[in-house]
């Protein structure tokens, strides 16, 4: 197994005119990733191999001409499938990036029936958009054409019907919004339980089933989201560490391989 994972790859790219949006292209072999969660949108899809995804209480395998649309903070987990390389292309896309262009449109932000679709045109524009985003043209209007194309194509996938909110979901939403702003800070479940006004029984069941991770989980996400942003700004790892709230350097690593797939010194370096 260690020889197979030796040829592991991930390339990041960051386009500079498409503020937050970020671009991922992987090649894994015998990788598992826990369940867990992006702040944006996730567009992608495989070009090589296959992955199965658990996501919305069931168990899809993604292989080529397969479209991966994930909503914002949706919980999920992966690994690769069979001996062959799995190789995908992922967009990461800010709900801004998403509602400034639906906006002029008049539509509401994509909304998606499946997380997993059999579409292999959609598949083709991700993957061709994302090849030429990747390659880095150094052009305002190249570069949000590319994403306006992009948008068009998830825009008519979009569901009509509005979501059901789940019981209790006001409740962990407000908790949720707490710990967006303090996760850096030392909390308990008990303190997180009586902020809900909830027992902490019913507290963490109802945080779980409306976010999909558990209170840990989502103050684990939380601080790798916030290391990204601070390790692309040049930061010390050690420090940054620190700042959002893990015991060292070694503990926001296992956290940041475990979310990201690549450790944080790999991560500022793309």
């Amino acid at each position: 197994m260690r020889p197979a994972q030796s040829r592991d790859s991930v390339a990041f790219a960051r386009p500079r005119f498409l503020d937050g949006v970020e671009l991922v292209t992987v090649s894994y072999r015998d990788r598992a990733f826990p369940v867990h969660t992006h702040e944006g949108y996730v567009v992608g899809t495989v070009i090589e191999g296959a992955e199965e995804l658990s996501v919305r209480g069931r168990t899809y395998t993604v292989s080529r001409g397969d479209a991966l649309l994930l909503h914002p903070h949706e919980p999920h987990a992966n690994r690769s499938l069979g001996r062959e390389a799995l190789r995908y292309r992922v967009f990461y896309l800010p709900a801004h990036a998403i509602a400034a262009y639906a906006g002029e449109r008049g539509d509401a932000p994509p909304t998606f029936s499946a997380p997993v679709v059999s579409d292999p045109a959609l598949a083709g524009t991700i993957a061709g958009l994302h090849a030429r985003l990747s390659k880095g043209p150094d052009d305002r209007l190249a570069q949000q054409s590319a994403l306006a194309a992009l948008i068009d194509a998830l825009l008519g996938r979009t569901e009509s019907r509005a979501a059901r909110p789940q019981s209790g979901g006001d409740a962990a939403r407000a908790v949720r919004d707490w710990i967006d702003d303090h996760f850096a800070e030392d909390f308990g479940l008990s303190d997180l339980a009586a902020r809900a006004d909830l027992s902490v029984f019913r507290f963490a069941h109802v945080f779980k089933a409306c976010t999909g991770l558990s209170p840990m989980a989502y103050r684990n996400q939380c601080r790798v989201n916030a290391a990204r942003r601070r390790l692309l700004g040049g930061e010390p790892i050690a420090q940054v560490a620190l700042d959002v709230g893990f015991a060292d350097q070694s503990h926001l690593t296992r956290w940041f391989q475990r979310i990201v797939g690549v450790s944080p010194q790999r991560y500022r370096q793309q």
